[in-house]
């Protein structure tokens, strides 16, 4: 299974690296495996967001997931 490729974002200033990070937890959920931040000049980084795939037994039930998952035969709701 090929990897799949790195979302980079240039030009990040400093005070906004928490902001692209949260935003792309939010979107991406359980897949993300490694955030990279590198300086490039001055007080302005380059960022990398590598994700992964999750299998669909782990994948957790959430509105925005791409693929909810699929409850297993033991398991009882909880409401």
């Amino acid at each position: 299974m090929p990897r799949r490729a790195a979302i980079v974002t240039p030009d990040v200033p400093l005070f906004i690296i928490p902001h692209v990070i949260q935003n792309a937890i939010r979107i991406l959920g359980e897949e993300v495996e490694r955030v990279t931040i590198k300086k490039t000049f001055m007080h302005v980084y380059l960022l990398s967001i590598r994700t992964r795939s999750v299998k669909r037994e782990l994948r957790p039930e959430i509105p925005h997931a791409k693929y909810p998952a699929q409850r297993s035969k033991g398991q009882r709701d909880l409401a």
